[in-house]
């Protein structure tokens, strides 16, 4: 398939403009290259419209090329390696990098190193947070890989304390030092477990794109066991992602098991974002 026709299949899916024009960059060998994509994609009549989006986004982001494939350049997605700690140690150095590099195209490629474009992203999952009825100033949140604090910061303000937790120390000092929220704590994390956050503690862990990292650690099914402990009951776990294997039914599967007899799945992958294709997972902690 050309980059021209994978663009076109993105959008008849219903990809985001701002996500088909990710996969586009990095499908393509030059920027020169993903114009002539997008060029070639444009006698797709039926998909006029979101085919200007995204050129308006390309248009609107000359460097977008040379970000995503700096980014996508220095991380291995697929490193099988031989221990869920060597899987850990992996991600904690590719982080550590990223953050010293682009921190918004390290936690969300699709924002295309927009600040802007990734403070909508960001706003977008709030609302639905809000909209789901998981926010309230009376209620405390753990923003587990928090990279540099885009939730934690934009959640403070409709909670009484975040707790935000990531295994990166560069991505923890880079969300330090953006923190404008007194209520929002920063804590490096070993990525194997919650050690040192209290049972019964929080009444949201929000999870947004880092599940998939624990699974090619092995360590998912544990990290649902451990939010189970630091819930409160009724309280909820939101996983924004829960792996990059394209089976939607092997994570529905996988989660409904690793819950099984501790949660109730109320969201089971629906994408509800516009300016992000995740596909969403609600759990209810029981009594």
């Amino acid at each position: 398939m050309s980059a021209a026709e994978g663009l076109a299949a993105r959008l008849r899916a219903g990809a985001p403009a701002n996500v088909a024009l990710m996969h586009l960059l990095l499908e393509s060998a030059t920027p020169e290259a993903a114009a002539g994509a997008l060029a070639a994609a444009a006698a797709e009549r039926d998909l006029a419209s979101p085919l200007a989006e995204v050129e308006r986004l390309l248009d609107a982001h000359p460097e977008a090329w040379r970000t995503v494939h700096a980014v996508a350049g220095g991380v291995d997605h697929a490193p099988a390696l031989p221990s869920s700690e060597a899987t850990l140690d992996h991600w904690r150095t590719s982080f550590d990098r990223l953050a010293a590099a682009s921190p918004e195209a390290g936690v969300a490629l699709y924002a295309l190193g927009d600040p802007a474009l990734l403070a909508a992203a960001t706003a977008e999952v709030v609302a639905a947070l809000d909209g789901w009825g998981l926010l309230g100033r009376g209620r405390d949140a753990l923003d587990l890989g928090c990279g540099m604090g885009r939730f934690a910061e934009a959640l403070a303000p409709r909670l009484r304390s975040v707790l935000a937790l990531d295994l990166s120390p560069g991505m923890i000092e880079e969300a330090r030092r953006r923190s404008g929220h007194a209520n929002v704590s920063y804590r490096v994390a070993t990525g194997r477990d919650l050690a040192g956050v209290p049972d019964g503690s929080v009444d949201l862990v929000l999870a947004a794109d880092v599940f998939p990292y624990l699974v090619e650690a092995d360590l998912a099914e544990h990290h649902v066991a451990e939010a189970a402990r630091v819930l409160r009951p009724g309280g909820a776990l939101v996983i924004l992602n829960h792996s990059y294997r394209g089976d939607p039914a092997r994570d529905r599967a996988d989660l409904a098991a690793a819950g099984a007899g501790l949660f109730a799945l109320e969201r089971a992958g629906e994408r509800p974002f516009r300016l992000w294709d995740a596909a969403a997972f609600a759990l209810r902690r029981l009594a």
